[in-house]
This record gives structure tokens, sequence and C-alpha cells, in this order.
């Protein structure tokens, strides 16, 4: 039966399996949402209009034109700006327009809808035809690199600076704060936000986090707040008006205004403790890119993290986030480009390549409960309760073709003669050994293979378990204490039956503690000869295993055996 889950990587496999001897079939999948699945697209100077591989700021404009800024950070490099519509590329540099430098270091829409450039030149603004430019030359700028700008709610300009202050501008005057005449704490002040109260909050690189009413200072560092870092690169504020602060190496901060909650890699599942951008989606997920070990996003209880090995991120540094109209997550990267993310919903529950019937009927029986297979919405990660959201998200999908790019192969074990056990992704197809046992009605959806102790499935390689986060699914009938489901040739057993107990196990371990670290052994009994459909979850923290989608057992493991074998 194809059946399908989202855990950690990209990829899936699936069979049926009617086990009483030996078995193996196998599946794995990605990101450790159970009801979304990724998809990627990413632009560079090689696919698409982008000037420039390296991308530095981001903004999306009232048409959901998309503008990017490339850059190198202080390399004083760059192509330039870039305006992509969905389908076309608009170029404007330094050749053809009055753009002061090809280098960005910030941008943002103004509320007429004129785009505004931070560069190492100087700042620029764009209303479609005419350019406007200031620098210390022509207006009250005290130096040219500036970045981050914002506006308040009467439409002034504010933006950050290299070593010059805070700078606001109200079309015709500037003002200048400073460490010298003002609270600031630090002269860099490269990340700003506005909150409900229109008081603007300013993260420094180095002198910690202030807050500005316009008469009064509050300053946050590490000597008077939690705050776990004084270089600040990134703040944002969700819709409950909490701020959440990326710094340069103490993690992420969130403070309500009172309290403060520290997120590291210690204490959950955030790749690095570098922290450079920081989006907030319009469900709160908040989405934070490091500086080298790529892109996190936070559902409030769970960490879902994507890298160039288990995704299609194309660079692990990345510099801005931002999130459009539809909920894609565009990326902007030190070397690969711009990507964007957009995480659907899995909404072909029995995974036939369409939505019908049949998984309404699977969203109706788990109607009122907490199941992670039909909680699809709100999109990624539902909200504990199958209900009239997951229907109305189901109901949107009603008849279309659904095709899951996070599968990499599956095994439906559903022939009916023959020894190929035929594998649909990438037709990495078995062989089945010994006399194979076909049972064309007896699988839990379809066929299954029925596997005596003398018959067994053997493919080739499919993936390396210490690459990266992974995840594998297999429908089980039968067997006994001991039985193994699915092993690597020369590692260890995937999932297996535990001699001792009769319950559902896995050895898949760390090399160098694969006899100091004893196998993950559940209480799930799965040889009553009722169907069980049993899992191994790996997300890069720790080791899982799920008996009829609910967690059964699990520890931590930040590591496993590397092995290229094939599978049995």
């Amino acid at each position: 039966m194809k059946e399908r889950r989202n855990v950690k990587r990209t990829y899936d496999f699936k069979m049926s399996i009617l086990l009483f001897g030996s078995a193996a079939v196998v599946f794995a999948l990605s990101d450790q949402a159970w009801a979304q699945t990724a998809e990627w697209t990413a632009y560079n100077t090689s696919n698409s209009g982008l000037p420039y591989n390296g991308a530095t700021v981001l903004a999306i404009d009232p048409q959901d034109n998309v503008w990017i800024g490339t850059g190198r950070w202080y390399a004083l490099a760059g192509g330039g700006l870039a305006k992509f519509d969905g389908e076309g590329w608009a170029i404007y540099n330094t050749a053809n327009s009055p753009l002061p430098h090809n280098d960005h270091t910030g941008l943002a829409i103004d509320p007429e809808g004129s785009i505004w450039s931070g560069t190492e030149g100087g700042l620029a603004k764009f209303d479609g035809a005419i350019w406007t430019v200031y620098t210390t030359s022509n207006s009250g700028l005290p130096v040219n690199l500036v970045a981050t700008p914002v506006f308040d709610a009467q439409g002034n300009l504010w933006v950050g600076s290299w070593e010059g202050g805070l700078v606001k501008f109200d079309g015709t005057n500037w003002t200048i704060y400073n460490t010298a005449n003002s609270g600031l704490p630090h002269n860099i002040p490269w990340s700003l936000a506005f909150d409900d109260q229109d008081r603007l909050w300013i993260g420094t690189s180095g002198g910690g986090l202030a807050r500005f009413d316009g008469t009064n200072w509050t300053v946050y560092n590490q000597a008077n707040s939690p705050l776990p870092n004084n270089t600040i690169w990134s703040i944002a504020f969700d819709s409950q008006w909490n701020l959440w602060v990326g710094t340069d190496g103490g993690g992420l901060a969130g403070f309500d205004g009172t309290n403060w909650t520290i997120y590291h890699m210690g204490n959950s599942g955030l790749p690095s403790n570098r922290i450079w951008p920081i989006a907030i989606d319009a469900y709160d997920n908040v989405w934070v890119g490091t500086y080298d070990r790529g892109l996190a996003m936070f559902d409030g209880r769970r960490w879902t993290v994507y890298n160039t090995s288990n995704s299609g991120l194309p660079d692990n540094a990345l510099n801005y986030l931002s999130v459009d109209t539809e909920g894609g997550v565009w990326i902007a990267t030190q070397t690969g480009g711009v990507a964007v993310l957009r995480l659907r919903p899995t909404v072909d529950f029995n995974c036939d390549g369409v939505v019908t019937i049949e998984d309404l009927l699977r969203l109706i029986e788990s109607w009122g409960q907490p199941d992670p297979v039909a909680d699809i919405a709100p999109i990624p990660f539902g909200d504990g309760i199958v209900d009239e959201a997951d229907l109305q998200v189901l109901m949107s999908y009603w008849g279309q073709e659904v095709v899951d790019p996070t599968l990499i192969a599956h095994w439906g074990l559903d022939e009916t003669e023959g020894t190929v056990a035929a594998e649909s992704v990438v037709g990495n197809d078995g062989v089945v050994t010994g006399v194979p046992l076909w049972r064309a009605d007896g699988g839990h959806v379809g066929g299954a293979l029925e596997l005596d102790g003398a018959c067994s499935v053997v493919t080739e390689f499919v993936l390396d378990p210490s690459d990266g986060p992974f995840s594998v699914f297999a429908w089980v009938q039968g067997g006994a204490p001991g039985q193994v489901l699915i092993s690597q040739v020369d590692g260890a057993d995937w999932l297996a039956i535990d001699a001792a107990q009769g319950t559902l196990t896995t050895a898949l371990a760390p090399a160098a503690g694969r006899k100091a670290i004893p196998p993950l052994v559940s209480e799930a009994v799965i040889t009553d000869d009722n169907w069980h459909r049993v899992a191994f979850v790996w997300d890069g923290i720790t080791r899982a295993l799920y008996g009829d989608d609910a967690l059964v057992a699990e520890d931590t493991q930040s590591s496993l055996a590397s092995c290229t074998g094939g599978l049995n």
C-alpha cells in the first residue's frame, strides 16, 4: 500500500509485506512534519535572469514582484538590483541606471510602492520611472554604507548604517542618532523593526538590543538581560508581537516584553548558534537562516532543518529571508543565488497519485482526533486536531493529481507473479529470492508478498544513513520475534522484531558506538496477525520508532553509522 509521511529528507519508500519469515522492503522521506511536503525552486545565473549568485537582501512589493539585491557583504561586488515578476527579469545596475553601487545591504518598499536600495555607495529610491539617490555628498547621510530601511506609521524613513549611527529621514530633514548624542548603544544599528506601538527596535553589531519610542531609550544586553549575545543581525515580530532576535553566536532569543526564551544548539533543533536572517510566516512559524548550516523552521513545538544535504537549498550560508503572500519562503544565499520553498499539504493519504473518496474517508475516519496524517491544516504542520479546516484543504485538491517530491523509492510488493519487486520512483527494482508467494488480495491495500523465511527481496543501494535525516515505512502483518524487516548489506538492521520481547526495534546507531549503544527497542507488538504500519525516523537529533503512526520509542542520536550497501 502507498501511504506517505514527511520526516526529514526527500525520501520515502513503502511497501506491503505479509510477514511470516524474514522480510524486507523500504522507503525513506523528508521532514519532521507528517502532513506536508517541501517543493524547492532555485534561481541562479545559469538558469534565470539573476545577474549575480550572491544575494544579500529581498523585498516583495504589493504586486508580488520579488526584488533581489545582490552583493557579497562588503566585498564591493555584486550584480545590482533584480526584479522578478514570476516570469521575466529586470536588472538595474550602475551601468544602466543611477543606482549608486551594485553591492546591496538593504531593501524596502515604501507606502507608495517605491523600492529603496541600501548599498555600499549610498541610498537610492526608485518609483518605477525616476531614481533619487542620497549620499554623503548631497544629503544628511553620515556614511554611504546603509542598511535595513524601514518606515514608521507616519511614513518616515529609518535606516541603519555602518559606524554612522541611526538615521531618520522625513522627506526633507535628516536626523542622526549615535552613541555621542543619544541612548543608542552602538554605532552599527544593523537590524530595525517597529512594534505595534510604533516603537523602533534596533539590533546592533556589538551593543545589544535597543528600543526607542521617539524620546526614551531602553537597552538590553548581556550585562542586564538574558540576551545571549550582543551582536544582533536580525529581529522580527510575530502576530502576537513577540520579538525574535537572531544573534551571532548566541542562538535565537524570544522576548515577549517581560520574559526571555533562548534557543541554541544545546537545547533545541537549531543547527547553528550563528543566526543571520529571520522571517515569520502567516502561521507564526519562525524561519531562521544561519551563517553556514542552512535553514531552520520552528513552529513552537518542533524544529525542521533544511540544508544542501537533505533538500533543494542551494547554499547553507543564508543572507536574507522573506515570505510571500502565498506562504512561499524566499531565501537569499551567499553563493547559490535565490531559492523559494513552498510547503504543500500531503493530501493524497493513500499515495495513489490523486485525491479521491479514499482520501476523504481516511480524513473522516480521524475526525476530531489528533491524527498527524490527516491533520493537514493550517499548513505546514496542522493544529493538533482533524476538523473542518483539514476538510477544506483536502477538498481544494479534489480530483487533482498529486506528485510527492519527497518520495525517493517505493516498493508496493503488489505483483501477482515473477521474481521482480517493482520500484515506482526511480526504477530501483528489487529481486525476489526463493519462491515468491504473491498474495494479490492479501495486502493492507491491494497485494502483498508473503515472506516465509526462505523468500526475501534484495535491492541496490538506496541511501547512506549517515548522510542526513530520513524515514522509512512498511506495512507488515504477522511475523515472529527475532525476524528482520529491513536491513542493509554490511550494515545494521533498519527495522526488526526484538528477539526477547517480540516488539518493534531498530539497530541503526553511530558507528563508534555500535556496540556501546544498544538497539532502540519499543513496546509495540506487531506480531499479532493484524496489519501494522511501522516506521523508523531519524531527524538528525533523535532516532524514533513509530507503530501505527504513534511514537513508540525514541532516544537522542546525533549521527548514524555510514553504510553504502544494498537493502534486504
